[in-house]
Order: C-alpha cells, then sequence, then structure tokens
C-alpha cells in the first residue's frame, strides 16, 4: 500500500501543480525560446521539472526512511532543482552549475556515505578501492550521469521516457532486495515522471528544464549506486546498463567537440536523437527508437 500510495500521490500532485507552474512561467516569461538547435518552434515554458520534484519529494518525506543517505539525496538533490531553476531564468553558465553538481555529489559521498568500493568483474572481487580513488571517482560518476540525462533532454518526452525506464528497473531490483529507500524514491520517481509526460509528451505543453532533467541524472546515479555499492547481491556494473544510452551519447558528443576544436560543453545539434530526426523519423518515432535502445540496455 506504501507503494501505491507513493506512486498515486507523485502523480496526482505533479499532474495538478502542471497548469499552475505553466501559468505562472508564461507570466514570469520563463520560456524556452526557439533558435536553430532547438527542435520545437513555440515558445515553452521550462518550469515542469518545479511540479516533478514536488510531486516526488513529499511521497519520499512522508515515508522514505530517513537515514543519512535519503537526507543526503534530498540535500544535493535541492542543490541541484535550485541552481537549475536559475540557469532556466537567468542563464547562470555551465561553471556556476558544475560547482553545484558538484557539492551535491559531494553531500552524497561524505554524509551520504555513498562510494564506489568495487568495479565487479574489471578488477579482483576482494580487493576494494581505496578511499582515495573511490571518492574522485565516484564523484565524477555522479556528476557525468547527472550531466547525461540533462544532455539527453532533446525531444519532447525523450529525458522522462529514458529516466521512467531507469526508476522501474531500479525500482523492480530495490523490491527484490528489501532496499526500501531506493525503493520509495524510485517510486516516486516514476509516478512524477508520469504526470509530467502528461504535458511533455509531443507536441510538449511544457519543458522540465534543467531543474528536471538533473535531478532525474542525479536520482538515477544515486540510488543505482546505492543498489550495487550499498547492496552487494549485484553486480558493481548494473550501473552502465541502467544509463548506457545517455552516457554513450554523451561520450560520443564529448569527442566529436574535442575533435573539432570545439568546447566539450558548447551545444549542437548532433546528439543521436537528432541524427535521428535528419535521417526522416518522425519526432515520437525518434523518440520510440531511443526507448527502445534504451530498454535494450537496461
Amino acid at each position: 500500500m506504501i507503494l501505491f500510495s507513493t506512486f498515486l500521490i507523485s502523480t496526482i500532485i505533479t499532474i495538478l501543480l502542471m497548469p499552475i507552474f505553466i501559468n505562472l512561467a508564461y507570466k514570469a516569461n520563463i520560456l524556452d525560446v526557439p533558435n536553430k538547435r532547438k527542435v520545437h518552434s513555440d515558445p515553452t515554458p521550462r518550469i515542469g521539472g518545479i511540479a516533478m520534484v514536488l510531486g516526488a519529494f513529499i511521497p519520499i518525506l512522508l515515508w522514505a526512511p530517513m537515514g543519512q543517505f535519503v537526507k543526503s539525496m534530498l540535500i544535493g538533490s535541492g542543490i541541484i532543482v535550485f541552481f537549475g531553476l536559475v540557469d532556466d531564468t537567468r542563464k547562470i553558465g555551465f561553471k556556476i552549475k558544475f560547482l553545484a553538481q558538484i557539492l551535491a555529489a559531494l553531500i552524497v559521498i561524505q554524509y551520504g556515505g555513498l562510494k564506489i568500493h568495487s568495479l565487479g568483474m574489471f578488477n579482483e572481487e576482494s580487493y576494494l578501492l581505496p578511499v582515495w580513488i573511490s571518492v574522485p571517482f565516484t564523484l565524477v560518476v555522479i556528476v557525468g550521469v547527472t550531466n547525461a540525462l540533462n544532455l539527453s533532454d532533446g525531444l519532447d518526452g525523450l529525458a522522462g521516457g529514458i529516466s521512467l525506464i531507469t526508476f522501474i528497473c531500479i525500482g523492480y531490483l530495490a523490491y527484490l532486495h528489501k532496499f526500501q529507500a531506493c525503493e520509495i524514491i524510485s517510486v516516486a520517481m516514476v509516478g512524477a515522471i508520469f504526470g509530467l509526460l502528461r504535458y511533455n509528451t509531443h507536441p510538449a505543453v511544457v519543458f522540465m528544464g534543467d531543474s528536471g532533467s538533473q535531478l532525474l541524472g542525479f536520482f538515477v546515479i544515486t540510488t543505482s549506486l546505492a543498489l550495487t555499492q550499498v547492496d552487494n547481491q549485484l553486480s558493481p556494473v548494473l550501473p552502465l546498463f541502467l544509463v548506457g544510452m545517455p552516457i554513450i551519447d554523451t561520450l560520443w558528443a564529448i569527442l566529436r567537440r574535442i575533435r573539432l576544436q570545439m568546447s566539450p560543453f558548447a551545444a549542437d545539434k548532433n546528439h543521436f536523437h537528432h541524427k535521428l530526426m535528419r535521417l526522416g523519423l518522425f519526432h515520437s518515432e525518434s523518440v520510440m527508437s531511443i526507448y527502445i535502445l534504451h530498454a535494450s540496455f537496461v
């Protein structure tokens, strides 16, 4: 009943709050204006992530066990959402966003105790990474995946759908292994994403913005790492499959930009979903193709 209530409350809150935030975005001019890099053609509110955050956080606060891990996730995600919202409204630049992501990751690592100790099949089973390696490595992984999900938010419903598939898998595995914290967080995020997709599927009437897409990435990687590094019954390489598609797309984009002597952080229109559309696929067909590819990783 707790899981069902978590899903129901997060979905309903997100759906009910979304029209309020859409109207607020139009009044406050928090809009994503089309340009040559964008796919959409009309100015669209980019504040949907806040409704999603509130929809997910309320049941988490009600039912998730408030240990240090959950508290650190809520504090870290609060930092990411705040600076993401500031970027959505004022454009603060990637350096400040990176600093916010690093701070959020360090809170989860140091206060929440989340560290990558084992690399699974990539090293000996009995060998654990020393702290001076595990802390910076975990930091890079959390920040990297947070940005990978953020960069995948290029088509209507794309980042939300990818994250939905991932959270369903994390929630199911957490249920099997009785990891209640990850279980409730995952179900809350599934409900919030369902509420978002009610308004975010093509043609979208609202975007989640950086506040929403960075939150998805942060929660995906922290819950999947907790599931594999804290609960040692699961393979430590599992996160690679849970977020395989966004990681590959992001790494390829960075390498391509470096090869072209561009900044690796420069935005372009050469992500995988853009290439699918240039091949002649419609918007919804491109999104569905990536859903299928991502599901094949998972």
